[in-house]
């Protein structure tokens, strides 16, 4: 059996500091949400749907050539193609 993490899925990937909104279409995307660590310092928190790896690579590219310093990547799930579904709408429900 084929392990899901080659084709489309949901991510979530936290990042140092505050990445603007206006970012999200050079980030695949994702959404961008800015939430503060137990240090008070903020951490931004990319998530949804990627059609593969190579997408995630140029996220997490886009971020290294920006100097983005990356918490963490996490892989939340396959994603399902269903016509109630689509990765624009409903893309960050684990």
């Amino acid at each position: 059996m084929q392990p899901p993490y080659d084709g489309p899925g949901i991510y979530s990937v936290h990042v140092g500091g505050r990445v603007d909104e206006a970012w999200a279409d050079r980030l695949g995307g994702l959404t961008v949400t800015i939430i503060t660590d137990e240090g008070g310092r903020p951490v931004t928190v990319l998530k949804g749907y990627l059609p593969d790896q190579a997408a995630l690579l140029g996220v997490l590219n886009t971020l290294y050539n920006n100097r983005y310093p990356v918490i963490f990547v996490q892989y939340l799930r396959p994603y399902i193609n269903s016509a109630s579904f689509t990765p624009n709408q409903d893309q960050c429900r684990a």
